[in-house]
């Protein structure tokens, strides 16, 4: 049975052996959290059969057929990411927190709606830009403490083992790629050396030799800090139709702008001096990524209204091709007391690498029922299916062999995600109207979930105000700062990475106005 799991992939891109493109990347672009007006956020975004909206464009391109005059709108966000972390260490553990918020304009849309002037047929005819982020990547994880089991440097040595270093000091070694820039970065700062005198075996500063073997045993205060930024747009073409008043076609053509950024820093101290046989007292490695590109789409929708109280929607999105560019750099310094053994303070630095490569994300289905109850209000119920087993991976020149692997992986273990969106609007007279919602996303194992609420106001007959705030539900899940290694034979690690337990919550406050012209 295949098994997506969102954890794993998470801890995937928590592990800081950074720098190659894979599943985390395919999945990250392909999600979508789409925003909208503070109307469709203030009720879950269920707007595949209300539309009527232009924050709703984006989710059935049919919204904008409803218009019978033209109409601008703009929404600001001030959006609010706080992460709890619970750090495992050998001896004890350690909490942390800490807060982004960041200000965006999420929605910025216009409509122009144009009457033919028939009672039959085609009665009007709009044309519609909008540009709608679909994705914020704005957080921060931080997290550390003591741990005296196993440490990065050990992860290093162990992943080294029958590498001759030959390769580490090769002129070309960052760019021959049978070593990673991390592995070829240790190597220069002497936090991983020859063991044994052997030219294909490797011991971390950080380990010691006991009659037994090697290990760490000595207190290490570690600390974990990621921070990503950027997001996703949507740049909107649309096109609508009204067919007697019963009947609302739409089409959008997308252009997707992608940009992410992504800054890591990692150290380990010893606790104590001369307690390392290497008299290592610290090491700290940074590393930096910065993802722009674009992506295309189609989307068609439909809207029916067979009696005046019910409406049913469709939409559907072509799949995604995105074509993005990576660039990232490496550092790592560390430091030493005075020993035997040659080591010194020092520091090293990757070439600046760039990476062309393209991702096909998965198509998209979403059906919806609205029920309307006269001018006191309404409820709204929308499904959505994405299948990210569909995702794929290839370079610059549109090779799928150069992630075969990746593909694999993608196929093997991603599956189906259904989203479900509920929303109600309660009108209190004809100026004022009070909203709430939920959206939910399932994986085979619940995912994302959002409450939202909010109001709005008629400030003149051709003019209003929304108001939204929305908050995710506590999202918990596992990060390990490197992997486990040592294995024996029987493929079961030795060395165990710590733990560390992360709950984490977004919250949005939103401001739409609009004006009909």
């Amino acid at each position: 049975m295949k098994r997506f799991s969102l954890i794993a992939i998470i801890m995937l891109a928590a592990n800081i052996a950074a720098g190659a493109q894979g599943v985390e990347d395919a999945l990250r672009y392909s999600e979508q959290f789409y925003v909208g007006s503070a109307r469709t956020i203030a009720m879950g975004n269920a707007f595949t059969a209300l539309g009527g909206d232009l924050g709703a464009v984006g989710i059935n391109p049919a919204s904008s057929a409803l218009y019978n005059c033209c109409e601008f709108a703009i929404t600001g966000d001030i959006s609010r990411n706080k992460t709890n972390s619970l750090f495992y260490g050998s001896n004890d553990s350690f909490s942390d927190s800490v807060t982004k918020t960041n200000f965006s304009v999420p929605n910025l849309s216009m409509v122009f709606a144009l009457p033919t002037g028939k009672d039959w047929g085609l009665v009007s005819y709009s044309f519609g830009f909008g540009l709608t982020k679909t994705n914020n990547f704005n957080s921060r994880i931080r997290f550390g403490g003591a741990d005296a089991n196993t440490s990065l440097l050990g992860n290093i040595a162990a992943g080294l083992e029958g590498v001759n270093k030959s390769e580490l000091l090769a002129e070309d070694a960052f760019d021959y790629g049978y070593c990673t820039n991390q592995e070829i970065l240790a190597y220069d700062t002497y936090l991983v050396d020859n063991y044994n005198g052997l030219d294909d075996s490797y011991i971390g500063a950080t380990e010691n030799e006991w009659p037994g073997g090697l290990g760490v045993d000595n207190l290490l205060d570690k600390s974990y800090d990621r921070t990503t930024g950027g997001g996703m747009y949507d740049i909107q073409f649309n096109a609508g139709a009204n067919i007697n008043d019963r009947l609302y076609l739409g089409a959008n053509f997308n252009v997707k702008t992608v940009d992410y950024e992504e800054n890591l820093w990692y150290g380990e101290n010893a606790y104590k001096g001369d307690v390392f046989d290497s008299a290592f007292k610290g090491m700290s490695y940074n590393y930096w990524q910065r993802t722009e590109g674009v992506g295309v789409n189609l989307q068609l929708g439909a809207i029916y209204v067979p009696f005046n109280f019910l409406r049913l929607g469709i939409s559907y999105t072509t799949p995604t091709s995105y074509f993005l560019t990576d660039r990232w750099q490496e550092y790592m310094q560390s430091s030493f007391d005075t020993n035997n053994y040659g080591y010194k303070s020092a520091e090293s630095e990757s070439p600046l690498k760039e990476f062309e490569y393209k991702i096909k994300a998965p198509s998209r289905l979403s059906l919806g029922t609205a029920i309307v109850f006269g001018t006191a209000g309404l409820v709204s119920f929308d499904w959505e299916s994405v299948n990210y087993g569909k995702m794929k991976m290839a370079d610059g020149t549109g090779k799928y062999s150069t992630f075969d692997d990746v593909n694999q992986y993608i196929a093997d273990y991603c599956t189906k995600c259904n989203i479900f969106r509920v929303g109600a609007e309660m009108n209190l007279g004809s100026n004022f109207a009070l909203r709430g919602g939920y959206t939910g996303y399932f994986y085979e194992n619940p995912g994302n979930k959002y409450i939202s609420f909010g109001c709005g106001w008629r400030l003149s007959e051709n003019s209003s105000l929304d108001l939204a705030y929305r908050t995710s539900l506590k999202d918990q899940y596992q990060m390990t700062p490197y992997d486990d290694y040592a294995y024996d034979e029987a493929g079961k690690a030795q060395c165990l990475a710590p733990v560390a337990d992360i709950t984490s919550r977004y919250r949005d406050l939103m401001l739409t106005y609009r004006v009909k012209f």
